[in-house]
C-alpha cells in the first residue's frame, strides 16, 4: 500500500500547465484533449480544465476539427523576448548574405546542447528541411553555427557536450570527444567554423560569432550549401560582414541575450 510519504509529489498547477504547452512541437502543432493527456501524462479531466483556462486567455486556439493549437496571445508574448529583436535585426542582413553567396543564410543561438535556428533564408527546400525552419534544433557538434556556439560556451557546457554520446549523422561527423575538443580550440583560435558533410553528405557550412556589448557570444551567423561553394575565402568576407552588421544592431539596441544553460 502506498503511503503519503512514498507517493509521488503532486505536480503544481504551473508544472501541469507547462506540461500541456510543452506537448506541442514542430510535428504536433494541433492536438486533441486525448493527445494532450497522453503527451503530458495528465488525466483528461485535468487537461480539459487547464486547456479551458488557456483557451480563454488566448494561449490556445480551438481548431475546426476540435483540436487545439498555440494561440495568438502566446505568440504576442513570445515576440517580446530579446531573441525576437535579434531576428528582426538579423533578417535583412541574412537576405543580403544569401544573395551574395548563393547559399542559405542562418542565425542561431544555443539552448543547452542544441543550436536553435532563429532565422533561415534559402530558396532550397531540401536545405530548409535539413537545417532549418525557425525553432528547429540541431546538436551543436554537427554544424558550423553549432560549433561556434559551443566553442564560446562555458567550460562546463563544453565538458558536458564532449562527455555525452556524439551522434554521427554521416562519416564526416565528429563523434570522438578529443577530436571535438581540438575542433573547438581551433574555432576559438581562427574565429570561424567550417564543416563539410557533417550533417548531410555534400553539404557544408561556415559560421562566425555575434557578440554583444560585453563581448559575450550571443549568436552565430553562417551559410549552408553545397560543399563546392562553402570555402572560407569565398564566403568568409560576406559572413563576417553580415555578422558585423548584426552585431552593430545588437549593440545599438542594447540587447543582452542570456547564454541559456551556461
Amino acid at each position: 500500500m502506498t503511503t503519503p510519504h512514498s507517493a509521488a509529489p503532486e505536480r503544481s498547477v504551473v508544472d501541469r500547465t507547462l506540461s500541456i504547452l510543452g506537448a506541442f512541437d514542430r510535428d504536433n502543432r494541433t492536438l486533441t484533449l486525448s493527445d494532450l493527456s497522453r503527451r503530458s501524462g495528465l488525466p483528461v479531466a485535468t487537461v480539459h480544465r487547464i486547456v479551458n483556462k488557456l483557451h480563454g486567455w488566448g494561449a490556445l486556439e480551438r481548431c475546426p476539427d476540435g483540436g487545439y493549437s498555440i494561440g495568438l496571445r502566446l505568440w504576442e508574448t513570445a515576440v517580446l523576448a530579446p531573441r525576437s529583436a535579434l531576428v528582426e535585426t538579423a533578417r535583412p542582413h541574412l537576405v543580403t548574405l544569401h544573395g551574395q553567396t548563393s547559399a542559405a543564410a542562418t542565425v542561431a543561438v544555443r539552448d543547452g546542447g542544441d543550436s536553435v535556428c532563429l532565422s533561415f533564408v534559402s530558396d532550397d527546400p531540401e536545405l530548409t528541411a535539413c537545417h532549418g525552419d525557425p525553432g528547429s534544433r540541431l546538436p551543436l557538434h554537427a554544424t558550423a553555427v553549432g560549433q561556434v556556439l559551443l566553442a564560446h560556451a562555458a567550460v562546463t557546457v563544453q565538458q558536458d557536450a564532449c562527455s555525452a554520446p556524439l551522434r554521427g549523422f554521416t562519416p564526416a561527423t565528429i563523434t570522438d570527444a578529443a577530436q571535438l575538443q581540438q575542433r573547438l580550440a581551433k574555432v576559438r583560435r581562427e574565429g570561424f567554423a567550417v564543416v563539410h558533410g557533417t550533417l548531410a553528405p555534400e553539404r557544408g557550412g561556415f559560421a562566425v560569432p555575434v557578440r554583444d556589448s560585453r563581448g559575450a557570444v550571443v549568436a552565430a551567423v553562417g551559410v549552408v550549401g553545397p560543399v563546392e561553394i562553402i570555402h572560407p575565402r569565398r564566403v568568409g568576407p560576406h559572413v563576417r560582414a553580415a555578422a558585423a552588421m548584426i552585431q552593430r544592431g545588437v549593440r545599438n539596441d542594447g540587447l543582452r541575450i542570456a547564454d541559456v544553460g551556461a
